[in-house]
């Protein structure tokens, strides 16, 4: 992450063209707005609401060049709408030819709200993405709910509440600045690079086996799955209903990684689960290998996250889902015979 003054100085001396901007974004829309334009106060940049934003990068960068010129303009703050996808923003603000140069992305999230936005299948999916991409995290809190002191009642479950919400978000986007706020303030000056790549997910992390969980995390956590052996489609379903439906092992918010499902012994799928929604998709097909094929590319290889996980548990599930040893050597055209009821290669919906 780089230096934001430095950033500042590149820019201004011409090492950096286009204009500073940063993307805001936020499933609240009335705290979306007011910390966008507090920030854009607080940093002297020039305000852009969703509903220009939403026209697309073009009214963008049109607005960009002809303010831009105007003298005194250090930036831009860029707000989007709820459903703005980060990776679109993001790939729009770090296009060469961008007249606005993203170094800042940054989430609002309303810590009293964060529970049921979760709990809203359609929220939660938008809402982890945007957490994800995110280089900042903007955590509203009410006022007090993070006071150090003796704290009762409604007060300390408030507490416990953003506290499970912060522990939860610090393990979704381990590598984004978080600032728990409250009333008017802002969060210091943060600069990435979005140029480069943007910030890794904490699943990313957990597979590459460089997530450092974060200090005191008393109910989230993390899980990392491997397994050589693919799938048999029936009983993963039956687990999936069982971990996404009944919440048989603690709560799982985000899972992601990559699977093979032995009915589909050739291809790699990437698993991608939000809430009680998990969707496949192919990433690679190769030409039928025959009966010799390389049976370790056919695993597994999972990153769990959530509340209360029961990572025993999970494990020991998911491991009565992969195939038995008979199974295995009963080779790829017996797979082919196995009932198989997830959808074409779109999405799987358990129950």
């Amino acid at each position: 992450m780089q230096d934001p003054a430095e950033r500042a100085e590149q820019i201004r001396g011409g090492a950096v063209s286009g204009i500073d901007a940063i993307a805001v974004v936020g499933l609240c829309a009335h705290e979306r707005r007011r910390y966008a334009m507090e920030l854009a106060k607080n940093r002297g940049y020039v305000f852009v609401p969703a509903e220009q934003t939403e026209q697309g990068i073009e009214i963008v960068d049109r607005l960009v060049a002809l303010l831009g010129k105007t003298a005194g303009v250090r930036g831009f703050v860029l707000e989007y709408a709820d459903d703005a996808a980060c990776p679109e923003v993001i790939g729009a603000l770090s296009a060469a030819d961008s007249q606005a140069v993203l170094s800042d992305l940054v989430c609002v999230v309303d810590l009293m709200c964060f529970r049921s936005d979760l709990e809203a299948e359609e929220r939660c999916g938008r809402l982890v993405a945007q957490i994800e991409f995110a280089s900042t995290l903007a955590l509203l809190a009410p006022v007090g709910a993070m006071a150090a002191g003796p704290i009762e009642g409604d007060a300390m479950a408030d507490e416990a509440g953003v506290q499970e919400a912060v522990d939860l978000i610090a393990h979704l986007a381990p590598e984004a600045r978080r600032f728990v706020l409250d009333g008017g303030s802002v969060h210091e000056p943060v600069c990435w690079d979005f140029g480069q790549r943007p910030p890794s997910a904490g699943w990313t992390a957990i597979l590459n086996s460089e997530f450092i969980p974060p200090d005191h995390a008393e109910r989230a956590s993390g899980v990392r799955y491997e397994q050589a052996r693919p799938f048999h489609p029936q009983r993963l379903q039956a687990v999936l209903v069982a971990a996404l439906g009944e919440g048989c092992w603690g709560r799982i918010i985000r899972s992601a990684g990559f699977a093979r499902l032995a009915s589909r012994p050739y291809v790699t799928a990437h698993w991608d689960q939000t809430g009680t929604r998990l969707m496949l998709a192919p990433l690679t097909a190769g030409p039928y290998l025959g009966e010799g094929a390389e049976l370790l590319a056919l695993g597994q290889e999972l990153a769990f996250i959530g509340i209360d996980l029961d990572e025993a548990g999970l494990t020991e599930a998911l491991e009565r889902a992969v195939l038995t040893d008979a199974e295995l050597l009963a080779g790829p055209m017996a797979w082919l015979e196995y009932c198989d009821e997830f959808p074409a290669w779109h999405s799987a919906h358990p129950g």
